[in-house]
């Protein structure tokens, strides 16, 4: 199957879907993309949270520490000493 180029839905910016690509999907069982690369990095990186500080007690040893989710979130956080005892 040759390489299909697509055009984006958000920028209009001609891209390509190579061939591993398109196998990649078709193997996943999943549709094309419908915007180019650029556009689905940029989406992905305005869901991160980046610039808002919470103060927040760490779930295992209770320290205070400074994170970027917010007390009220239900994710674990663990302050660094904690996080690589987990790990380890």
């Amino acid at each position: 199957m040759p390489d299909e180029t697509k055009t984006c839905e958000q920028c209009t910016k001609p891209f390509l879907i190579i061939q591993q690509e398109q196998d990649f999907y078709k193997k996943k069982d999943l549709p094309w993309p419908a915007n180019c690369p650029e556009c689905r990095q940029k989406r992905r990186l305005s869901l991160r949270n980046e610039r808002k500080l919470y103060k927040r007690d760490c779930d295992s040893c209770k320290k205070s520490m400074i994170t970027t989710y917010r007390p009220d979130s239900p994710y674990i956080v663990y302050c660094q000493e904690c996080f690589w005892k987990h790990i380890g």
